[in-house]
């Protein structure tokens, strides 16, 4: 069985679906290293400019496959979540922009998932969910980083200490989502904005991220980090081929 399935929707950006939809893409051993892989692949393809995260069969995933814990020791437990942090780490740190295709649910580890992205792309009917504490354990796959950067410390503490579900509207409104779409458009909307993403320098595009990954900074590290980052940017073949393109009223290419 193929845990992932991988595709080219546009050109220079790849899909990665998540393949267990009989278990609403919920997470498990064979899933995630197969997710790593896939990641990994990504970040190493000169041809991949962008990457789509959805999840096949009409729901991105519903979280931790809880029967894949069952009898596991505080050691195993300990090293799975390591191999969880390596797929956090790969789609945090991805210098090549990140899109989640959100339907259906998006609960525990699957929201966590989508949340490290660049852009969220929900679909009316999505739901995000958080019941870490319904079940025992407490909120992983980065969560205690990403929420709080999205939402705001307060409404992440309310959203998880409540174990909440937030749907459509709410989900949007919450700041969960960057834009919502029909749910028979969500995959459609984030190819288009993928594409529009890797279209953008990426080598600026790459330190940009990083920048915003160190974010909250004070003042004068913020703007020392822009100091260096810019020097670099503005002795690149992307400034000179962006300031060119501006000055020649024409769309830049970056990719040559």
């Amino acid at each position: 069985m193929l845990f992932v399935t991988i595709d080219t929707p546009a050109d220079g950006v790849v899909r990665i679906g998540l393949n267990r939809p009989e278990k609403r893409n919920a997470i498990n051993p064979e899933l995630r290293y197969a997710l790593i892989d896939a990641l990994t692949a990504a970040r190493d393809d000169e041809d991949v400019h962008a990457i789509v995260i959805a999840g096949n069969g009409g729901h991105f995933c519903a979280g931790g496959d809880i029967d894949s814990m069952a009898g596991v020791t505080v050691q195993g437990a300990r090293a799975r979540m390591k191999s969880n942090h390596r797929m956090v780490r790969l789609i945090a740190e991805s210098e090549k922009p990140v899109i989640a295709a959100v339907q259906g649910f998006a609960v525990g580890a699957g929201a966590g998932i989508a949340l490290l992205a660049d852009t969220v792309v929900m679909g009316q009917g999505a739901t995000f969910g958080f019941p870490f504490f319904r079940i025992g354990l407490v909120p992983d796959y980065g969560l205690l980083y990403s929420l709080p950067r999205r939402v705001g410390v307060a409404r992440a503490r309310q959203i998880m200490l409540y174990a909440r579900m937030l749907k459509g509207e709410d989900a949007l409104d919450a700041g969960l989502a960057d834009d919502m779409v029909g749910d028979g458009d969500v995959e459609a909307r984030a190819v288009e904005l993928a594409r529009e993403l890797a279209a953008m320098p990426p080598m600026a595009f790459a330190i940009a991220k990083r920048q915003l990954g160190l974010f909250p900074a004070n003042l004068e590290s913020a703007l020392e980090m822009e100091a260096m980052a810019q020097a670099v940017c503005m002795t690149s073949s992307e400034f000179t081929e962006g300031s060119g393109a501006f000055k020649e009223k024409r769309k830049p290419n970056f990719r040559d």
